[in-house]
Protein backbone atom coordinates (compact mmCIF):
# COMPACT_ATOMS: atom_id res chain seq x y z
CA UNK A 1 0.00 0.00 0.00
CA UNK A 2 0.97 3.67 -0.19
CA UNK A 3 1.51 3.95 3.56
CA UNK A 4 5.09 5.12 4.19
CA UNK A 5 7.56 2.28 3.61
CA UNK A 6 11.20 3.05 4.38
CA UNK A 7 12.54 0.46 1.93
CA UNK A 8 10.43 1.73 -1.00
CA UNK A 9 11.23 5.38 -0.21
CA UNK A 10 14.95 4.50 -0.19
CA UNK A 11 14.69 2.86 -3.61
CA UNK A 12 12.69 5.80 -5.00
CA UNK A 13 15.26 8.35 -3.77
CA UNK A 14 18.12 6.22 -5.09
CA UNK A 15 16.53 6.14 -8.56
CA UNK A 16 15.65 9.83 -8.45
CA UNK A 17 19.30 10.74 -7.83
CA UNK A 18 20.41 8.75 -10.88
CA UNK A 19 17.94 10.34 -13.29
CA UNK A 20 19.20 13.23 -15.41
CA UNK A 21 17.09 16.39 -15.62
CA UNK A 22 16.03 15.47 -19.17
CA UNK A 23 14.95 12.01 -18.02
CA UNK A 24 12.98 13.43 -15.11
CA UNK A 25 11.20 15.91 -17.40
CA UNK A 26 10.38 13.08 -19.84
CA UNK A 27 8.50 11.31 -17.02
CA UNK A 28 6.08 14.23 -16.57
CA UNK A 29 4.03 13.41 -19.70
CA UNK A 30 2.78 10.39 -21.59
CA UNK A 31 3.13 9.10 -25.14
CA UNK A 32 -0.50 8.34 -25.88
CA UNK A 33 -1.50 5.63 -23.42
CA UNK A 34 1.96 4.95 -21.95
CA UNK A 35 4.51 6.80 -19.86
CA UNK A 36 8.13 7.09 -21.01
CA UNK A 37 10.35 4.16 -19.95
CA UNK A 38 13.97 4.72 -18.83
CA UNK A 39 15.58 1.38 -19.80
CA UNK A 40 19.07 2.23 -18.49
CA UNK A 41 17.66 2.39 -14.94
CA UNK A 42 15.12 -0.40 -15.36
CA UNK A 43 12.13 1.98 -15.18
CA UNK A 44 9.26 0.50 -17.22
CA UNK A 45 6.39 2.47 -18.69
CA UNK A 46 2.97 2.56 -17.19
CA UNK A 47 0.77 1.04 -19.89
CA UNK A 48 -2.79 2.26 -19.66
CA UNK A 49 -6.12 1.12 -20.99
CA UNK A 50 -9.53 2.70 -20.72
CA UNK A 51 -12.28 1.33 -18.49
CA UNK A 52 -14.14 1.14 -16.21
CA UNK A 53 -16.74 -1.47 -17.30
CA UNK A 54 -14.17 -3.88 -18.72
CA UNK A 55 -10.95 -3.46 -20.67
CA UNK A 56 -11.54 -1.23 -23.66
CA UNK A 57 -9.40 -3.38 -25.94
CA UNK A 58 -11.43 -6.00 -27.81
CA UNK A 59 -11.85 -8.89 -27.43
CA UNK A 60 -12.60 -8.73 -23.70
CA UNK A 61 -15.40 -9.63 -21.34
CA UNK A 62 -18.17 -7.03 -21.31
CA UNK A 63 -19.16 -6.40 -17.70
CA UNK A 64 -22.35 -4.68 -16.52
CA UNK A 65 -22.18 -0.89 -16.38
CA UNK A 66 -21.17 0.71 -13.09
CA UNK A 67 -24.68 1.99 -12.39
CA UNK A 68 -25.95 -1.60 -12.66
CA UNK A 69 -23.13 -2.82 -10.40
CA UNK A 70 -24.06 -0.20 -7.80
CA UNK A 71 -27.67 -1.38 -7.94
CA UNK A 72 -26.51 -4.74 -6.54
CA UNK A 73 -25.48 -3.03 -3.25
CA UNK A 74 -22.90 -5.83 -3.03
CA UNK A 75 -19.27 -4.73 -2.42
CA UNK A 76 -17.96 -8.33 -2.48
CA UNK A 77 -19.41 -8.81 -5.95
CA UNK A 78 -17.92 -5.51 -7.16
CA UNK A 79 -14.53 -6.65 -5.86
CA UNK A 80 -14.80 -9.88 -7.90
CA UNK A 81 -15.79 -7.90 -11.01
CA UNK A 82 -12.78 -5.59 -10.57
CA UNK A 83 -10.44 -8.56 -10.14
CA UNK A 84 -11.72 -10.05 -13.39
CA UNK A 85 -11.19 -6.72 -15.18
CA UNK A 86 -7.67 -6.51 -13.69
CA UNK A 87 -6.80 -10.01 -14.93
CA UNK A 88 -7.91 -9.04 -18.44
CA UNK A 89 -5.94 -5.78 -18.18
CA UNK A 90 -2.78 -7.80 -17.52
CA UNK A 91 -3.59 -10.22 -20.35
CA UNK A 92 -3.57 -7.19 -22.68
CA UNK A 93 -0.07 -6.29 -21.43
CA UNK A 94 -1.33 -3.25 -19.52
CA UNK A 95 -0.81 -2.26 -15.89
CA UNK A 96 -3.16 0.72 -15.45
CA UNK A 97 -6.96 0.69 -15.83
CA UNK A 98 -8.57 4.13 -16.08
CA UNK A 99 -11.37 3.70 -13.55
CA UNK A 100 -13.43 3.58 -11.42
CA UNK A 101 -15.49 6.62 -12.39
CA UNK A 102 -17.11 8.04 -9.25
CA UNK A 103 -18.69 11.26 -10.49
CA UNK A 104 -22.15 11.90 -9.10
CA UNK A 105 -25.16 11.64 -11.41
CA UNK A 106 -26.33 15.22 -11.03
CA UNK A 107 -28.27 15.42 -14.29
CA UNK A 108 -30.06 12.68 -16.27
CA UNK A 109 -28.43 14.04 -19.45
CA UNK A 110 -24.87 13.13 -18.38
CA UNK A 111 -23.58 11.11 -21.33
CA UNK A 112 -21.33 9.01 -19.12
CA UNK A 113 -23.69 8.48 -16.19
CA UNK A 114 -23.64 4.71 -16.79
CA UNK A 115 -19.89 4.69 -16.02
CA UNK A 116 -20.37 5.89 -12.45
CA UNK A 117 -22.17 4.51 -9.41
CA UNK A 118 -25.22 6.79 -9.26
CA UNK A 119 -26.32 9.81 -7.30
CA UNK A 120 -25.72 8.66 -3.73
CA UNK A 121 -22.33 9.70 -2.26
CA UNK A 122 -22.26 6.90 0.35
CA UNK A 123 -23.12 4.13 -2.11
CA UNK A 124 -20.65 5.48 -4.70
CA UNK A 125 -17.93 5.53 -2.02
CA UNK A 126 -18.56 1.92 -0.95
CA UNK A 127 -18.60 0.68 -4.55
CA UNK A 128 -15.40 2.59 -5.37
CA UNK A 129 -13.57 1.13 -2.36
CA UNK A 130 -14.57 -2.43 -3.35
CA UNK A 131 -13.61 -1.86 -7.00
CA UNK A 132 -10.19 -0.42 -6.09
CA UNK A 133 -9.41 -3.20 -3.60
CA UNK A 134 -10.24 -5.85 -6.21
CA UNK A 135 -8.05 -4.23 -8.84
CA UNK A 136 -5.08 -3.50 -6.57
CA UNK A 137 -5.17 -7.07 -5.23
CA UNK A 138 -4.17 -8.06 -8.79
CA UNK A 139 -1.39 -5.41 -8.87
CA UNK A 140 -3.17 -3.36 -11.52
CA UNK A 141 -3.22 0.40 -10.92
CA UNK A 142 -6.71 1.95 -10.89
CA UNK A 143 -7.12 5.67 -11.52
CA UNK A 144 -10.20 6.97 -9.72
CA UNK A 145 -11.80 9.73 -11.81
CA UNK A 146 -12.59 12.55 -12.58
CA UNK A 147 -11.51 14.76 -9.66
CA UNK A 148 -13.74 16.71 -9.25
CA UNK A 149 -17.26 17.93 -10.05
CA UNK A 150 -17.19 16.53 -13.61
CA UNK A 151 -20.88 15.71 -13.36
CA UNK A 152 -21.95 16.63 -16.89
CA UNK A 153 -20.48 16.09 -20.35
CA UNK A 154 -21.86 19.28 -21.90
CA UNK A 155 -19.00 21.80 -22.39
CA UNK A 156 -16.85 19.68 -20.06
CA UNK A 157 -13.59 21.20 -21.36
CA UNK A 158 -14.57 24.79 -20.62
CA UNK A 159 -17.31 24.89 -18.00
CA UNK A 160 -16.60 26.52 -14.65
CA UNK A 161 -18.47 24.49 -12.05
CA UNK A 162 -19.36 26.63 -9.03
CA UNK A 163 -19.88 24.54 -5.90
CA UNK A 164 -19.71 25.62 -2.27
CA UNK A 165 -17.52 23.84 0.25
CA UNK A 166 -20.34 22.00 1.99
CA UNK A 167 -21.75 20.50 -1.23
CA UNK A 168 -18.26 19.44 -2.31
CA UNK A 169 -17.56 17.62 0.95
CA UNK A 170 -21.02 16.13 1.37
CA UNK A 171 -21.84 15.16 -2.24
CA UNK A 172 -18.94 15.32 -4.71
CA UNK A 173 -15.92 14.37 -2.57
CA UNK A 174 -16.97 11.34 -0.46
CA UNK A 175 -16.24 8.68 -3.11
CA UNK A 176 -12.81 10.20 -3.80
CA UNK A 177 -12.06 10.56 -0.09
CA UNK A 178 -13.01 6.93 0.59
CA UNK A 179 -10.88 5.82 -2.37
CA UNK A 180 -7.87 7.49 -0.74
CA UNK A 181 -8.59 6.87 2.95
CA UNK A 182 -10.22 3.41 2.86
CA UNK A 183 -8.93 1.79 -0.34
CA UNK A 184 -5.49 3.48 -0.41
CA UNK A 185 -5.90 4.05 -4.16
CA UNK A 186 -2.67 4.35 -6.15
CA UNK A 187 -3.74 6.97 -8.70
CA UNK A 188 -6.27 9.79 -9.11
CA UNK A 189 -7.29 11.38 -12.43
CA UNK A 190 -8.08 15.10 -12.57
CA UNK A 191 -11.10 16.40 -14.48
CA UNK A 192 -11.44 18.64 -17.55
CA UNK A 193 -13.67 21.30 -16.04
CA UNK A 194 -12.85 24.29 -13.91
CA UNK A 195 -13.92 24.19 -10.30
CA UNK A 196 -14.66 27.59 -8.74
CA UNK A 197 -12.57 29.48 -11.29
CA UNK A 198 -9.56 27.19 -11.77
CA UNK A 199 -9.05 24.18 -14.04
CA UNK A 200 -9.15 20.93 -12.06
CA UNK A 201 -5.69 19.93 -13.36
CA UNK A 202 -4.10 23.06 -11.89
CA UNK A 203 -6.45 23.59 -8.97
CA UNK A 204 -4.46 24.18 -5.80
CA UNK A 205 -7.47 23.72 -3.52
CA UNK A 206 -8.39 20.39 -5.12
CA UNK A 207 -5.03 18.76 -5.70
CA UNK A 208 -2.80 20.19 -2.98
CA UNK A 209 -5.03 21.37 -0.13
CA UNK A 210 -7.69 18.65 -0.15
CA UNK A 211 -6.23 15.61 -1.90
CA UNK A 212 -2.60 15.69 -0.85
CA UNK A 213 -2.58 17.65 2.43
CA UNK A 214 -5.98 17.03 4.01
CA UNK A 215 -6.46 13.43 2.84
CA UNK A 216 -2.74 12.56 2.81
CA UNK A 217 -2.73 11.11 -0.73
CA UNK A 218 0.80 9.91 -1.61
CA UNK A 219 0.14 8.44 -5.06
CA UNK A 220 0.07 9.71 -8.63
CA UNK A 221 -2.22 12.46 -9.94
CA UNK A 222 -2.66 12.18 -13.71
CA UNK A 223 -4.68 14.42 -15.97
CA UNK A 224 -7.62 13.38 -18.07
CA UNK A 225 -6.69 13.23 -21.76
CA UNK A 226 -6.00 16.82 -22.85
CA UNK A 227 -7.12 18.35 -19.54
CA UNK A 228 -3.89 20.29 -18.92
CA UNK A 229 -4.02 23.99 -19.82
CA UNK A 230 -0.74 25.45 -18.54
CA UNK A 231 2.84 24.67 -17.59
CA UNK A 232 3.70 26.58 -14.40
CA UNK A 233 0.33 26.45 -12.53
CA UNK A 234 0.00 22.75 -13.40
CA UNK A 235 3.46 21.94 -11.99
CA UNK A 236 3.04 24.11 -8.89
CA UNK A 237 -0.52 23.15 -7.98
CA UNK A 238 -0.36 19.39 -7.64
CA UNK A 239 -0.59 17.52 -10.95
CA UNK A 240 2.10 14.84 -11.49
CA UNK A 241 1.53 13.52 -15.01
CA UNK A 242 0.11 15.08 -18.17
CA UNK A 243 -1.76 12.71 -20.47
CA UNK A 244 -1.82 11.80 -23.29
CA UNK A 245 1.31 13.77 -24.32
CA UNK A 246 3.39 16.69 -23.09
CA UNK A 247 1.60 19.58 -24.72
CA UNK A 248 2.42 21.76 -21.71
CA UNK A 249 4.84 19.56 -19.73
CA UNK A 250 7.63 19.04 -22.28
CA UNK A 251 11.38 19.67 -22.23
CA UNK A 252 11.16 23.12 -23.84
CA UNK A 253 8.38 24.59 -21.67
CA UNK A 254 9.59 23.02 -18.41
CA UNK A 255 13.19 24.16 -18.93
CA UNK A 256 11.96 27.67 -19.73
CA UNK A 257 10.01 27.70 -16.44
CA UNK A 258 13.10 26.45 -14.58
CA UNK A 259 15.28 29.12 -16.17
CA UNK A 260 12.85 31.89 -15.18
CA UNK A 261 12.76 30.40 -11.65
CA UNK A 262 8.95 30.14 -11.76
CA UNK A 263 9.45 26.51 -10.69
CA UNK A 264 12.38 24.63 -9.15
CA UNK A 265 13.82 21.17 -9.73
CA UNK A 266 12.25 20.17 -6.40
CA UNK A 267 8.81 20.57 -8.04
CA UNK A 268 9.81 18.13 -10.77
CA UNK A 269 11.40 15.71 -8.29
CA UNK A 270 8.17 15.50 -6.28
CA UNK A 271 6.15 14.69 -9.43
CA UNK A 272 8.61 11.96 -10.48
CA UNK A 273 8.83 10.66 -6.90
CA UNK A 274 5.08 9.96 -6.90
CA UNK A 275 5.24 8.14 -10.24
CA UNK A 276 8.15 5.94 -9.09
CA UNK A 277 6.50 5.29 -5.70
CA UNK A 278 3.38 3.94 -7.41
CA UNK A 279 5.50 1.76 -9.72
CA UNK A 280 7.21 0.21 -6.69
CA UNK A 281 4.07 -0.19 -4.61
CA UNK A 282 2.13 -1.76 -7.51
CA UNK A 283 5.07 -4.04 -8.27
CA UNK A 284 5.54 -3.03 -11.91
CA UNK A 285 9.31 -2.58 -11.49
CA UNK A 286 11.11 -5.40 -13.28
CA UNK A 287 8.07 -7.63 -13.54
CA UNK A 288 6.13 -8.94 -16.52
CA UNK A 289 2.38 -8.82 -16.12
CA UNK A 290 1.59 -12.47 -16.66
CA UNK A 291 0.36 -14.03 -13.41
CA UNK A 292 -3.43 -14.41 -13.21
CA UNK A 293 -3.72 -12.92 -16.70
CA UNK A 294 -6.71 -14.21 -18.63
CA UNK A 295 -9.45 -13.01 -20.98
CA UNK A 296 -13.07 -14.02 -21.43
CA UNK A 297 -12.78 -17.17 -19.33
CA UNK A 298 -15.76 -19.22 -18.17
CA UNK A 299 -15.17 -17.75 -14.71
CA UNK A 300 -15.27 -14.17 -16.02
CA UNK A 301 -18.47 -14.87 -17.96
CA UNK A 302 -20.02 -16.33 -14.81
CA UNK A 303 -19.08 -13.21 -12.83
CA UNK A 304 -20.54 -10.98 -15.58
CA UNK A 305 -23.81 -12.92 -15.51
CA UNK A 306 -23.94 -12.92 -11.70
CA UNK A 307 -23.31 -9.14 -11.60
CA UNK A 308 -25.93 -8.47 -14.29
CA UNK A 309 -28.50 -10.52 -12.39
CA UNK A 310 -27.68 -8.83 -9.07
CA UNK A 311 -28.11 -5.38 -10.64
CA UNK A 312 -31.67 -5.95 -11.84
CA UNK A 313 -33.90 -4.07 -9.41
Amino acid sequence: SLTPNREIEKQVEHLLRQLTLDERISLLAGTGFDTVPIPRLGIPSLKMTDGPVGVRLAPATSLPSSIALAASFDPELIQKVAQAIAQETKAKGKNVLLGPCVNIQRTPFGGRNFESFGEDPFLAAQMAVAYIKGMQAEHVIPSVKHFAANNQEENRHTIDVLVDERALHEIYFPAFKASVKEANVWSVMSAYNKLNGFYASENEYLLKDVLKKRWGFRGLVMSDWGAVNSTVPTIKNGLDLEMPTGRFLNAETVKRALKSKEIGESNIDEMVRRLLRVMYVAGVMGRKFSENASIDTTEHRTIAREAATAGIV
